[in-house]
């Protein structure tokens, strides 16, 4: 048996000890260390409890990074493949990687691959530009003013406003503003979470005036009037708010918790109605659509499958189609 048949038999055993004991410690894999190519597969293996070792090996062709190559899906029935291209020299396995665009002769459509990936400091042969020690710098800073707002004790909500804009040109930078961008660089984490958790405080901020209408309009409401309440309901369907963690007495304070690290007690006096609307609207929501559930000839109907949205619930029961 070659090197590269034990490999691939160790990989479809997920035999962990072989692995270790085949792939050499001189070598990267995936760019990174032996060491933490095998703990961070093994570490995605281990979420699956089922997944102990795989029953079978496709071969199949590298559709992007190795185009026109041999590479190999590990699979098992109902559970996550792993797809991996041997890179070989001289009879050697000299490098493994994941193969996100394996093309097969006869594809499962229920296929569906695990995958990772690493940072960049992760990377043996990472070495820091001056640009991105200057970035970091910055990271940084931020992120020591950010803890500096949690020494005031009960924080404005102007002052985290005020935080996050002063971030922007760096979240610009950084690309954490973009949920469909993975963060490159381990360092970046932490202002990316600061960063994201602090711009749900910003939305309601800013849409203050926006939920205020709303609830003006509400509150003339009679909410016995069940068509009037529905018509508000669509009316507001896009007018989306987030939460935050709420004190005792949060209404009547104006005091609510930023789930940050550290945690921010954030005074949110004169800005609290996205707060209110968002309570209000998902209470009333989750009334109508309890109401107007789908029944089972709904289901049996629409081939065992339903929109959960109130406008197909309403539509099911011919309600209020006027308003649709």
């Amino acid at each position: 048996m070659t090197e590269k048949q034990q490999i691939v038999e160790a990989f479809k055993s997920l035999d962990f000890d072989t692995l270790q004991n085949i792939l050499d410690d001189n070598r990267s894999y995936m760019d990174v260390s032996k060491d933490l190519f095998l703990s961070t597969l093994k570490q995605k293996i281990d979420e699956y409890e089922n997944l102990k070792s795989y029953e079978s090996v496709v071969e199949g062709i590298c559709n992007h990074c190795n185009k026109g190559c041999k590479a190999y899906r590990f699979k098992a029935e109902n559970l996550p493949s792993l797809p991996l291209y041997f890179e070989e020299k001289d009879g050697k396995v000299i490098d493994i990687y994941l193969c996100n665009a394996l093309k097969e002769d006869k594809p499962d459509e229920h296929d569906w691959d695990i995958y990772f990936s690493f940072y960049e400091e992760e990377k043996v042969d990472f070495k820091p530009s001056i640009e991105h020690l200057i970035i970091l710098q910055r990271v940084e800073k931020a992120v020591e003013e950010f803890n500096n707002l949690e020494k005031i004790g009960l924080v404005p909500i102007e002052e985290v406003v005020h935080w996050y804009d002063k971030c922007k040109l760096l979240a610009k930078e950084l690309e954490l503003d973009n949920p469909f961008i993975r963060i490159k660089y381990k360092a970046y984490e932490h202002i990316n979470s600061l960063y994201s958790k602090v711009s749900n405080v910003v939305h309601n901020f800013r849409k203050n005036n926006l939920a205020k209408n709303a609830l003006d309009i509400y509150h003339k409401i009679k909410t016995e009037n069940e068509k009037s309440l529905v018509q508000w309901l669509l009316e507001n369907n896009n007018n989306y708010f987030f939460e935050l963690k709420k004190t005792d007495n949060w209404e009547k304070t104006g005091f609510l918790i930023l789930e940050t690290y550290p945690n921010l007690l954030v005074d949110c006096n004169g800005y609290l109605d996205g707060f209110i609307l968002n309570e209000i609207y998902n209470n009333h929501l989750e009334e109508i659509m309890e109401k107007y559930q789908p029944t089972k000839e709904h289901f049996e109907h629409n081939g065992g499958s339903v929109e959960c949205s109130l406008e197909s619930y309403l539509k099911l029961h011919n309600k209020y189609l006027d308003l649709l």
